[in-house]
């Protein structure tokens, strides 16, 4: 066990930080330190008491953290699955808190197997499976493929259409001052609704709206489009639409 230093210099900034004063007794300076880590923080050895897989969370029990150092899963610092074994010895970087429901007067700040370097990990979250035997697969943003946009339904007539841009205006009542469209809103629903996320040749359908015409659409609002306050999301002609013939390319 580490001898006890004094605490005060070592956690001052510390303190401060958190807006707390010199002389609360989370300065004590009969708290043992076993050493500084790499992020300046208190570093020490112990080993893993507890680990909750499902919830993420559990304790280690060091000589310098006297009744258990509280560690949750975004401070286990190695590559992949960031989980803790029970028994496992680990070294982890700590400080004292007074801010846990759970009665430990030490929290980690990173923790890793003893005997290898800490992996920092990425910043952002992962999303992780636990299936019923255990097994754990990390999720990816290919396993939550973005939900089709849904617009507003309306019904309204083309006001206008630049055939050699590829744009036009629907004047509805839902849309005052007109709705921006564009060619690509002709596609069919699958097309659309794949939010760009596959490559593909399309023929047949059409290309153009006809002035004029009566049309069902869906729209959604946005701060500017050229001058409009809303967007077609689909539109669909009340006219006759010669088949649309969609070759989706391997990726």
């Amino acid at each position: 066990m580490c001898e006890p230093l004094n605490t005060v210099d070592l956690l001052r900034s510390e303190e401060m930080r958190r807006g707390n004063s010199v002389g609360q007794s989370v300065l004590d300076n009969t708290i043992p330190l076993c050493g500084i880590g790499h992020t300046g923080h208190m570093a020490s050895r112990g080993v893993v008491r507890t680990w909750n897989l499902r919830e993420m969370h559990g304790v280690i029990d060091s000589d310098d953290t006297p009744g258990g150092c509280w560690t949750f899963g975004a401070t286990v610092a190695i590559a992949g699955f960031p989980s803790l074994d029970e028994g496992q010895v680990v070294e982890f970087e700590w400080r004292p808190t007074d801010e846990l429901d759970q009665s430990y007067n030490f929290i980690t700040l990173r923790a890793w197997p003893a005997g290898v370097e800490p992996v920092d990990r990425p910043s952002g979250s992962s999303a992780w499976n636990i299936d019923a035997d255990g097994n754990v697969l990390e999720e990816t943003d290919l396993d939550f493929p973005e939900e089709p946009r849904i617009g507003t339904a309306a019904s309204g007539i083309v006001s206008a259409w630049h055939g050699d841009e590829g744009w036009g205006v629907i004047d509805s009542a839902g849309t005052p001052g007109g709705c921006w469209t564009y060619w690509s809103a002709l596609h069919p629903d699958e097309v659309i609704d794949s939010q760009g996320m596959g490559q593909f040749n399309i023929r047949g359908g059409i290309h153009d709206l006809i002035v004029g015409e009566k049309v069902d659409f869906e729209w959604e609002s946005v701060t500017d489009q050229d001058g409009y306050k809303f967007r077609a999301i689909k539109v669909r002609p009340r006219r006759e639409i010669p088949p649309w013939q969609i070759e989706w390319i391997p990726s």
